[in-house]
């Protein structure tokens, strides 16, 4: 293989690798500020309707199911209609 394309295939390789590291980075970044922001939010509530822990539990668990609702949705809906609509305009 000539060293110039050995290069080429390299360097996507390296850019494939940094886009798969960087969307799970975001992805880890959501569902961390997601959870800390609601379950933070409901301590707050609970603060002022004396109601502990029960609004802390809650946007907890709202903010754990908004954020892994977001991963599936970018990780499994998105590409499955994106490979459909691929697969009906006739491209790959």
């Amino acid at each position: 293989m000539p060293r110039d394309s050995q290069d080429r295939t390299d360097a996507q390789s390296s850019e494939a690798t940094r886009a798969v590291t960087s969307d799970g980075l975001a992805h880890g970044i959501t569902i961390a500020a997601s959870i800390v922001l609601f379950l933070w939010l409901g301590d707050r509530l609970d603060g002022r309707l004396g109601t502990s822990p029960l609004f802390a539990l809650l946007g907890l668990a709202f903010g754990a199911g908004a954020s892994f609702y977001r991963m599936y949705l970018h990780l499994v809906i998105l590409p499955r209609q994106a490979a459909e609509a691929r697969s009906k305009d006739g491209t790959r």
